[in-house]
């Protein structure tokens, strides 16, 4: 038996005013990992547009290795071309490449790619370049 004036106490249930908090805290915390990921994908990208451009970069390098060293010019020449864009995460993203080829005496030539390419980045185009160097002499 229960005493008389005594109120039951019921443990067993959460209200409805802790259950709309505990939600409030969850959508809250919900936000934060939302803009962690949106960071983390804008990296990701950012990272395989940059790997593609050393990609590109290898590619023409390659290119000017296997042209006779008769076949190079003896003046300094600079020419600029694009490549065909590429596709990374359904975005077309064009290249840029800037070729240098440089007489440093009968026997060598300093070749140079620089490849360049356009990201937005809050709201404001940024452009990004990566450069490789060598040197190719007469066999």
């Amino acid at each position: 038996m229960r005493p008389q004036g005594c109120a039951l106490k019921n443990n067993g249930g959460m209200t409805l005013v802790e259950v709309l908090v505990s939600l409030a805290i969850v959508f809250i915390v919900f936000l934060g990992l939302n803009s962690a990921g949106l960071v983390v994908l804008d990296q990701n990208i950012k990272n395989s547009q940059r790997d593609e451009g050393v990609n590109v970069a290898e590619m023409e390098m390659r290119a000017v290795r296997n042209i006779p060293f008769t076949s190079l010019p003896v003046t300094d020449n600079t020419i600029t071309y694009s490549v065909p864009p590429r596709t990374i995460r359904s975005l077309n993203v064009p290249y840029t490449v800037t070729r240098t080829i440089r007489y440093l005496d009968a026997q060598n030539r300093e070749v140079t790619i620089l490849v360049s390419w356009n990201r937005l980045e809050n709201r404001q185009t940024r452009t990004y370049t990566h450069q490789e160097t060598t040197v190719v002499r007469q066999p």
